[in-house]
C-alpha cells in the first residue's frame, strides 16, 4: 500500500519512505524540553506488526521516537511502543489525552546511542503486545479489550533530529477461537451459523480440532485463546473442557460470547453472564445470527479503547501514570 502520512503535531519531512522529524527547543511550562512530533498514516490496523528503523542524530532528556499501534483523533489518544518513552529505555505505553499510563517500561535511557540504527518491531497478537528491538524480544504487556481498529503512525520527541525508515505495517485478520462440543449438532452450529457469520466481520474462526502438527494439545488451546480478538463458547451440554477454556479466556479478560440452546439449565458458574440462546426453529436461528451479529460488532469494529487504569503490564502490576 502507498502510505499516505499527514502531520498532527510537529514538523516531519518526508522523501519516499525516508522521513525525518525536525525536533527543536521549546518552552513548556517554563521549562526548555523537546518539541513533539505526532505522524499518521492512512493504513488501519487492528493486529499484526508495525516495524521501522529509527536513528537519533543527537540525544537528550526528551528524545524518544515511538510507533502508534491506536490513534484515537476525537481525544488524542494513542498507544505506542518503542524507545526513550519517559525516560525509558523500551516502553509501551497509552496516552489518554491528559497522561501518559505505562504498561510496560524498561530499562535506562542512557543505553540509546545516537547515531546507531535500531530496526523497531512492535507485534499485537490478540490483546498481547510485544516490543522487539534489533531482533531481541524486550518487552511485552496486555490490554484489557481488544485493540479497535484504527490509523496508525509515528510519536516523536526531541530537540534535534530523528531519521525513520522503513516504516511497514503487516496486518493479519482478526482471529476468532471457537469452544464447543466435536459432534452434532455443534459442528452444524459452526460451520453454518458461526463461521458463516464471522466471515461477514471478516473474521477467522478456528477450533481446537482445526489445529493440526505435533505438539501439547492444552498448549495449542491456550495460544489460540492468547491470540484470538474473542472467544465463542457453546455451553449446552455441561462439557469440563469447554468451561476449563471458558475460565482461562476469562482470567485473560477476554471478551466472551456464550451460546446455549434455549432450554439449557446453566450452572451456577455462568449463570450471571448474557448468554446468547438459539432455538431449533428457522425464526429462531435468525434471531441467534442477528444476535452474534450485533455481539461481534460490540466487540470488532472500530471505537474507543478506554483508558488502561486496570492494564497488567508484563510485570503483573498495575500501571503506573507520569
Amino acid at each position: 500500500m502507498d502510505l499516505k502520512w499527514i502531520s498532527i503535531m510537529g514538523e516531519f519531512t518526508q522523501e519516499k519512505s525516508d522521513i525525518i522529524f525536525h525536533g527543536k527547543e521549546i518552552l513548556f511550562q517554563d521549562v526548555p524540553q523537546g518539541s513533539v512530533g505526532n505522524f499518521i498514516c492512512n493504513e488501519h490496523f487492528a493486529g499484526g506488526t508495525i516495524e521501522a528503523d529509527f536513528l537519533f542524530e543527537e540525544l537528550d532528556k526528551n528524545s524518544a521516537c515511538e510507533l502508534i499501534l491506536y490513534y484515537d483523533p476525537a481525544r488524542v489518544a494513542l498507544l505506542t511502543a518503542g524507545l526513550g518513552g519517559l525516560g525509558a529505555n523500551f516502553s509501551i505505553r497509552f496516552f489518554g489525552g491528559e497522561k501518559w499510563d505505562i504498561l510496560s517500561w524498561k530499562g535506562d535511557k542512557a543505553n540509546l546511542t545516537k547515531g546507531q540504527n535500531y530496526h523497531v518491531k512492535a507485534t499485537l497478537i490478540g490483546s498481547t503486545i510485544k516490543l522487539s528491538v534489533n531482533g531481541v524480544d524486550v518487552s511485552s504487556a496486555a490490554l484489557p479489550v481488544p485493540l479497535p481498529q484504527s490509523q496508525v503512525g509515528l510519536w516523536c520527541q526531541s530537540t534535534s533530529n530523528i531519521q525513520i525508515k522503513n516504516y511497514k505495517v503487516i496486518g493479519v485478520r482478526p482471529k476468532v477461537f471457537v469452544v464447543m462440543e466435536f459432534n452434532s449438532p455443534y459442528n452444524e452450529i459452526y460451520s453454518d451459523v458461526i463461521k458463516r457469520i464471522a466471515e461477514e466481520f471478516g473474521v477467522d474462526t478456528i477450533r481446537a480440532d482445526e489445529t493440526f502438527g505435533p505438539g501439547i494439545i492444552l498448549a495449542d488451546i491456550v495460544r489460540q485463546i492468547t491470540e484470538s480478538k474473542a472467544i465463542i463458547a457453546e455451553i449446552t451440554p455441561a462439557n469440563p473442557n469447554v468451561y476449563y477454556e471458558v475460565g482461562y479466556a476469562h482470567a485473560l479478560a477476554k471478551p466472551t460470547i456464550l451460546v446455549a440452546d434455549k432450554s439449557t439449565k446453566l450452572p451456577f458458574d455462568v449463570s450471571p453472564f448474557r448468554v446468547l440462546f438459539y432455538e431449533n426453529t428457522i425464526a429462531g436461528k435468525s434471531r441467534f445470527e442477528d444476535g452474534l451479529r450485533k455481539h461481534l460488532t460490540a466487540i470488532l469494529t472500530p471505537g474507543k479503547i478506554p483508558a488502561p487504569q486496570d492494564v497488567k503490564s508484563d510485570t503483573g502490576k498495575k500501571l503506573k501514570s507520569r
